[in-house]
């Protein structure tokens, strides 16, 4: 997903509603191999590469994708809505709030609206090859490692003399003061290299930037050459979890009674709390026992 609050609708729609081969697609491309799942009556841990009889060797996504089929094969018609998406960026999680109403095709009468929280654990694709390149290179051998560092270091000391090379040429000031000619690329982009930071002569007289002058087609260039030749991210899926009230997943098992006897079940807590309060509370304040800032009980 490149977009993950604008893609996640279509994807969750695809799994929900889609063909058997619509469903292996979306899961094959928005999940990873080894993605979890966990929901209130099934769970698919990480693993990837495990050898089943009668299955060959399979991963934690083929999995899921069964339990998605079996949804659907359940419930052939599923009216499902993304009422809303949230996305921590910082955290790399996706929560959607979605409305759907279930229905077993053995049951005619038998329809369940519930509501239920999904968050999605997501891992951006160049990281996750990164990892994957980086396990596969644990399990070779000694001396390719060996030679691994070597070529490393090789290229270390190469970008150092190329680093070195490129701080040679006009500074800021010499261009501003048209002393110096611009150094071009091969693509015939200048280059002006930055002030000596020890020279405030240098840093006074460099010039400012224009950012007004670039357009957003050169600036939108810019960046795509900075991240590889593609401005936008793109994540993967690695874990779904499906947070439901308890009323709510009562209702895949009994249908509206069960979810009103837990309604009741609910509603009775709450009055015990109150009489909780009203037959301790006193004995309490009789003992003389206090809390202050959350600490261990003291007596007054």
């Amino acid at each position: 997903m490149e977009h993950p609050v604008k893609d996640v609708r279509g994807v969750i729609r695809t799994l929900c509603q889609g063909s058997p081969q619509e469903q292996e697609d979306a899961l094959n491309r928005y999940f990873t191999p080894s993605a979890s799942f966990v929901h209130p009556f099934c769970r698919v841990p990480h693993f990837d590469k495990i050898y089943i009889p009668g299955f060959g060797f399979m991963n934690s996504r083929q999995l899921i994708q069964y339990i998605y089929k079996w949804y659907k094969i359940l419930s052939p018609k599923i009216d499902i809505e993304v009422e809303s998406a949230v996305f921590d960026q910082r955290l790399s999680l996706l929560y959607i709030n979605i409305a759907q109403t279930f229905s077993l095709w053995f049951m005619p009468f038998h329809k369940s609206p519930v509501r239920l929280v999904t968050v999605l654990h997501l891992i951006e694709e160049n990281d996750f090859k990164n990892n994957h390149n980086n396990s596969s290179n644990l399990r070779r051998s000694l001396p390719t490692n060996k030679i691994n560092n070597s070529l490393s270091k090789q290229e270390t000391d190469d970008n150092e003399l190329d680093y070195t090379d490129s701080q040679k040429g006009p500074s800021y000031a010499s261009v501003a003061a048209g002393d110096a000619t611009l150094e071009k690329t091969e693509e015939g982009i200048p280059m002006v290299h930055p002030p000596n930071p020890s020279n405030p002569v240098a840093v006074e007289n460099a010039p400012i930037a224009d950012t007004c002058a670039q357009t957003s087609d050169e600036a939108e260039r810019l960046v795509d050459g900075v991240n590889g030749g593609n401005s936008s991210k793109r994540y993967l899926i690695t874990e779904q979890e499906d947070f439901y009230q308890v009323n709510d997943f009562l209702k895949f098992l009994f249908s509206s009674p069960g979810a009103w006897v837990w309604y009741a079940i609910q509603v009775w807590n709450s009055i015990l709390c109150v009489v909780g309060v009203i037959l301790f509370e006193p004995l309490i304040r009789a003992l003389g026992i206090r809390r202050e800032g959350g600490g261990k009980p003291k007596w007054t």
